[in-house]
């Protein structure tokens, strides 16, 4: 069939043929998402590509035969209002717009252009066009983007609802059969969870309308906690206030002239313009998605304090941010950041916001920053993508009367197990991440993963009696001693104990160093080189079967290498200026030419190879083939292709 691909001077981007509106004379095909740029159209018919002397008449990138990404022709949405809601909410949705024709026999839309809108989705799910003018866009600005409860960006949140409970009372001592009534119940994304007065209340049933669930007993001293209820802060604000500290809100209550409250589910919150010199006081409970180190900023209008328990419980409470002036963002005092907060996930942390306004627009906001993140500066705005760079130092080794080719002994030592658990519940303590009632097949795996032990391995054996468990570690190394196994336990009434069965001796053929604590691999005594890049185990580097050629250009004898400051991809040597990447000439390590790659080679004929700089964006092969007369006759063809070009 047919392929197209748009290519400018840094990317070759497929464009999505539509078969149903392509004939012979037209191909219609969907565009992806692609950089701004003047974009050449290269077409293919039955795998045949068309030459480019017949593409708009061999002219240089030619006008008519180019699309123009450009950013101001991309429709994007700039606002979503409101960002949360039940299933149902209607959802205004702002940006630059190119049409306001959908649902109707309309061909024109008031700008002009002949678009339509075809259907409308959020998180997958279709949103229904309503009111005429709405704008259904492709392209949302990243700053729309935040961090869902389930740790996903998203820029819409729905939640369920719940309307009635019953019954309204029951046991402090549980087994209460409780009925939440409300709508929205759904578990598309993880299973329904309800907590009662804090205390995980377990499911028996779920249907869309109703959760039935059975309670759990109260400890004696539960009446000391704060549990969290439903989503959202409880904000109340009094008008007409001028606190000398905002300390001084805190004795303001329903009864303080100017009162009023509301709940709030999003943040930021802006006031209504009209609210001036008024004090507010925000509580809640902040909930991470995630565990890990978190820095809390904070930004208001006009001076405000932010208040944080390393519990549910208010009295705990302890200032870590505050801006005591108005600024223009989070990043202008220093004590609007938080210090470093470990937050575990789903514990729910009581939070409190003192606000001051003066005059003009107020806002409240709070911000999360994560030590550490999965979503990077391509996704949102406010991720900064980490860049390592790796300086690798060693002075030279000298070892004096180093004596090799001793006999090796394997190591061998002894895990022995004791654990009082009911049998059923030996599978919750662990020792180092093992199970104590683990096979011997799974403490084997376990201590294969190690880097202690990589690249040998070990074998392991059990054997049970009256005292526990003991398992016999063979360690399948001519390394010789091994420092014995350490252990951790994760669990009660648990005994582990470690000793060494046979002292391993090394053959003396290769010593191992230790980096930051771990081993490295074994190095052989008489090695030039103690650090090297070694191939992905991605690349595969052993010839035969599966591989015709393989280089990494570290044999000295190569002509043309460069080391230097353009180290190899795979070793310390890469090839300079290449002319060739393989010729049917080239001498095997064992001697004699490879020859050339036969048509009938195992794998489908693949080219892998790695650079760095600016390449010609083209191929060259030479291939040979018998015609219809039995002659041989070879040809060289060049392929067009496009180059990165760059540094790493």
């Amino acid at each position: 069939g047919n392929r197209v691909t748009l290519v400018s001077d840094a990317l070759s981007v497929p464009c999505d043929v539509e078969r149903d509106s392509t004939h012979r004379q037209q191909i219609l095909c969907y565009t992806r998402a692609m950089p701004e740029d003047q974009y050449v159209v290269h077409v293919s018919v039955d795998g045949v590509p068309i030459p480019d002397v017949n593409i708009c008449n061999g002219n240089y990138k030619p006008y008519h035969c180019s699309l123009y990404t450009r950013w101001w022709r991309t429709p994007t949405i700039y606002s979503l209002s409101p960002l949360t809601g039940l299933p149902g909410t209607l959802v205004t949705i702002r940006g630059r717009i190119y049409s306001d024709v959908y649902g109707s026999n309309t061909d024109l839309s008031s700008s002009g252009l002949n678009v339509r809108f075809l259907r409308s989705y959020m998180g997958g799910m279709p949103c229904e066009l309503l009111k005429p003018n709405s704008d259904e866009l492709s392209f949302p600005e990243k700053n729309l983007f935040w961090v869902s409860s389930l740790s996903r960006l998203s820029m819409f949140q729905t939640f369920a609802e719940v309307t009635a409970v019953s019954p309204s009372q029951g046991s402090v001592m549980g087994g209460t059969l409780l009925t939440i009534h409300g709508r929205f119940f759904d578990q598309t994304d993880e299973p329904a969870r309800v907590l009662v007065g804090g205390r995980p209340c377990e499911v028996q049933s779920v249907a869309d309308d109703r959760i039935t669930c059975r309670t759990a007993g109260r400890p004696a001293d539960d009446h000391r906690q704060v549990h969290p209820g439903g989503r959202g802060l409880k904000m109340d604000v009094w008008s007409d206030k001028r606190p000398r500290s905002l300390d001084e809100i805190w004795s303001y209550n329903q009864n303080t002239s100017g009162y009023r409250s509301q709940w709030i589910d999003t943040l930021p919150h802006v006031f209504p313009r009209e609210d001036d010199l008024f004090a507010s006081r925000t509580r809640g409970f902040l909930i991470s998605p995630l565990s890990g180190n978190f820095n809390i900023y904070l930004h208001c209008d006009d001076r405000c304090d932010l208040y944080l328990s390393n519990s549910s419980r208010p009295e705990d409470k302890v200032k870590v941010a505050f801006q005591p002036r108005y600024v223009g963002d989070f990043f202008q005092l220093e004590s609007q950041k938080s210090e470093m907060l470990f937050l575990e996930k789903g514990k729910p942390y009581y939070l409190e916001l003192l606000q001051q306004e003066y005059y003009g627009i107020a806002s409240l906001n709070i911000g999360l920053f994560q030590e550490e993140s999965s979503f990077t500066a391509a996704q949102s705005d406010d991720a900064v993508d980490e860049i390592q760079d790796i300086v690798a130092e060693y002075e030279v080794l000298t070892f004096d009367s180093w004596s090799s080719g001793v006999a090796a002994v394997r190591e061998v030592q002894k895990v022995s197990v004791s654990s009082g658990c009911a049998s059923h519940l030996c599978g919750s303590t662990f020792f180092r991440l093992v199970p104590v009632s683990a096979s011997a097949e799974e403490l084997q795996a376990a201590l294969n993963n190690l880097w202690s032990i990589k690249p040998d391995s070990v074998t392991v054996t059990k054997q049970e009696d009256a005292q526990g468990s003991h398992y016999t570690v063979t360690f399948n190394s001519d390394r010789g001693d091994f420092a014995p196994l350490n252990f951790e336990i994760f669990g009660s009434d648990t005994n582990v104990s470690v000793s060494e069965v046979t002292k391993g001796q090394s053959n003396m053929a290769a010593f191992t160093l230790s980096w930051a604590g771990f081993p490295a691999a074994p190095v052989a005594f008489n090695a030039t080189d103690l650090m090297k890049a070694d191939c992905p185990v991605e690349v595969l580097t052993t010839q035969g079967t599966n591989v015709k050629y393989f280089n990494d250009f570290e044999d000295p004898e190569v002509s043309g290498q460069s080391e230097a400051d353009h180290s190899g991809f795979c070793g310390f040597w890469s090839l300079k200026n290449a002319d060739a990447l393989f010729r049917e000439t080239f001498t095997k390590e064992s001697g004699g030419q490879y020859g050339p790659v036969s048509e009938a080679f195992p794998l489908s004929p693949q080219l892998c190879f790695a650079y760095k700089g600016r390449l010609r964006d083209e191929m060259g092969v030479k291939f040979s083939y018998s015609d219809s007369s039995g002659q041989t006759q070879t040809q060289t063809s060049r392929i067009s292709t496009v180059f990165s070009s760059g540094d790493r």
